[in-house]
């Protein structure tokens, strides 16, 4: 694991992060961190974007905290967390995203799986008060489907997603056992698009 940073500090934050989504995943059972990962904080990603995972190239770019804070929207899942905790978290759902890239899928894409992950992945790095805070947010007090968390919804609608994806693996009796059967293709949520 590389990063490549202008400012030290955030270069410790990243770390840091790196450790928590590597014992995230050691608690969950989940494939380790394997491959040579590379993270670049960086000053600028497209509009719209705070991180991006090059799937398949073992990279990752991230915005640099005060850039990141200045692209935040109001109305995003985690826009309740302080810059540190959300950049942290951030970059452990870019490590889901490295995580699932070996990941079986029958289908073009399994947008919706990977989402699901890294959504579910972010959210179990926060706080326990923050979780609690993000459920309060979130506002869904009824069972959640699995056929409500479809690609179409996360493109649509992705705090939405991120809310329900919550909410549903929250719903689980065994939270780790079910990324774990996302994660070898025994649980679909995509579908072959035509």
């Amino acid at each position: 694991m590389s990063v490549r940073f202008h400012q030290r500090d955030i270069a410790e934050l990243t770390c840091n992060a790196v450790e928590q989504a590597e014992a995230l995943f050691d608690q969950c059972d989940l494939p380790p961190l394997s491959r040579p990962l590379r993270i670049d904080i960086v000053e600028d990603l497209k509009p719209g974007c705070v991180a991006l995972y090059h799937c398949g190239k073992d990279r990752i770019e991230v915005l640099e905290p005060q850039k990141m804070q200045a692209r935040r929207s109001p109305k995003d899942a985690f826009a309740f967390l302080e810059i540190t905790p959300y950049f942290q978290s951030v970059i452990v759902h870019e490590l889901a995203h490295s995580n699932f890239d070996d990941a079986p899928c029958p289908f073009e894409s399994c947008i919706a799986a990977d989402e699901y992950i890294a959504y579910s992945m972010q959210i179990m790095s926060l706080t326990p008060q923050q979780k609690a805070e993000f459920v309060a947010n979130s506002d869904l007090d009824r069972k959640i489907t699995r056929d409500e968390l479809s690609a179409i919804i996360l493109f649509m609608a992705p705090t939405l997603f991120a809310r329900k994806s919550w909410a549903h693996l929250s719903q689980r009796n065994d939270q780790c056992g079910y990324l774990r059967k996302i994660l070898d293709g025994t649980i679909l949520f995509d579908y072959e698009r035509f």
